[in-house]
């Protein structure tokens, strides 16, 4: 089917024509027309399957006069890419629409409701509008709840209650979500009227278009294993990390080197992340290092590479990470980079998705030398083992003492073994690097603890 072959009205067809939509996704082919009828849908769908129109066509389909539907998304920049396709249909049907979210200064957003007929808004700003008493929900016809699970995941469930009691009972309702937790389920049945089942697909534990593997390495060579990576394959990466402070530093040391990456996280004014994520889309910057709070919501078209350059902490962020890659009928890959502490917790990623991860190696090119880590060499203790051989026969006590002399307290010293001018000690990670200076060694040799 096509769009134009759809019992949809002309100016619809004309827009959508327009902007390049030809034919319809499962989901919107699945949608449109029970949502034209007016029924109450629960729509399972993964991320990136074309729900956005899939909703949005129903609404300007229907609507009359006022402010008749609101569309609730978990974050700002998931708001900012639904009110680009709303009002592509907006103009074909002679309407307007309002995006509102925190953040930025409330007075465009107050003037855009007095003229708008779809509002799509985040939680706790369309909560303070309606306290406010800008913002009135009382003659909505139609409610969408988008990525429905995500704004349980991110402590919205009680925002969205308190803003459906304001809304009439009598009402169109419409739930997305990728996957559906209990507390979804609940919320469907106090508020929906006999809801027609729509599921796309099962709760999706990973991405089938996406190529999965990790990269064994410790925290002090991931930046040079990044920067390899994205010589040797290049693309769209968007980069994971676990803190604020380490998307600064990723994108700080990549700039550096000469590699096109921004940061983004949740202490950047709005406007300084709408400039990042505009120049992200539109292939301006081609690396961007965030956080998954910054991240969510996150929609963009042709990203070729998903890394996690820290292990997430939950397996479910693994899930919503790797998703951001491999849309649609494109392929992606998703590389995760693993020290040897973060282990555990990759262990319970690969139990979550149920399978295995294979390992790769990531052929060094050059650009950030990669280090001897010998942090990442050391036991569970942190010492590291090395084979010497000594120019001159000392005992084990004259060798522990020249040691402490070299600046290596002898906490930090572990066992010593000589044998004639040979033998083997151990010292603290920390402290390792000292040992390749004191004179007495003729060879010395970090011995791999794997």
């Amino acid at each position: 089917m096509k769009f134009d072959e759809m019992d949809i009205s002309i100016g619809t067809k004309k827009v959508l024509e327009l902007h390049g939509f030809k034919e319809p996704t499962e989901v919107q082919e699945s949608v449109i027309g029970p949502a034209i009828d007016g029924m109450d849908l629960i729509v399972q769908s993964k991320t990136g399957s074309g729900k956005t129109l899939a909703f949005l066509i129903p609404i300007f389909e229907k609507l009359n006069r006022g402010l008749e539907a609101i569309v609730l998304v978990p974050t700002r920049e998931l708001a900012q890419q639904v009110d680009r396709v709303a009002r592509i249909l907006a103009k074909g049907h002679g309407k307007s629409t309002v995006v509102i979210y925190g953040g930025v200064s409330m007075e465009n957003q107050i003037r855009g409701l007095k003229h708008a007929s779809v509002v799509i808004g985040t939680p706790g700003r369309v909560m303070d509008l309606m306290r406010r008493g800008y913002l009135d929900l009382s003659r909505i016809k139609i409610f969408v709840l988008d990525e429905a699970d995500r704004m349980l995941d991110m402590g919205f469930i009680e925002d969205i209650r308190w803003i459906l009691s304001k809304a009439p009972r009598e009402k169109q309702m419409m739930l997305f979500s990728a996957t559906m937790p209990q507390e979804i389920i609940n919320l469907a049945r106090h508020y929906m009227s006999n809801p027609e089942k729509i599921i796309l697909s099962a709760d999706e534990i990973t991405a089938e278009n996406v190529s999965q593997f990790y990269v064994e390495v410790g925290e002090i060579n991931k930046i040079a294993k990044l920067s390899s990576l994205i010589i040797n394959e290049g693309g769209k990466y968007l980069v994971f990390c676990n803190t604020k402070r380490n998307t600064k530093s990723v994108a700080e040391i990549l700039q550096k080197y000469g590699f096109r990456a921004f940061a983004l996280h949740g202490d950047m004014r709005q406007a300084s992340r709408s400039r990042t994520m505009d120049a992200f889309k539109q292939g301006k910057i081609n690396i961007l290092i965030s956080t998954d709070v910054a991240a969510r919501g996150i929609d963009v078209h042709g990203i070729t590479h998903v890394v996690n350059y820290d292990v997430p902490q939950y397996p479910k962020d693994y899930v919503h990470r790797i998703g951001r890659t491999g849309r649609l009928d494109a392929r992606g890959k998703a590389i995760t980079f693993v020290s040897r502490e973060e282990m555990e917790y990759f262990r319970r990623i690969e139990e979550f998705i149920g399978k295995k991860i294979p390992r790769i190696e990531i052929r060094q090119a050059g650009r950030i030398k990669e280090r001897l880590d010998y942090r990442e060499k050391s036991d569970i203790f942190g010492m590291v083992k090395f084979k010497f051989e000594l120019k001159n026969e000392l005992s084990e006590w004259e060798l522990v003492k020249i040691v402490s002399n070299a600046g290596i307290h002898e906490e930090s010293i572990g066992s010593v073994t000589i044998q004639g001018k040979s033998g083997e000690l151990k010292v603290h990670y920390r402290n390792a690097p000292k040992l390749r200076k004191i004179r007495v060694f003729r060879r010395i040799n970090l011995v791999d603890a794997g």
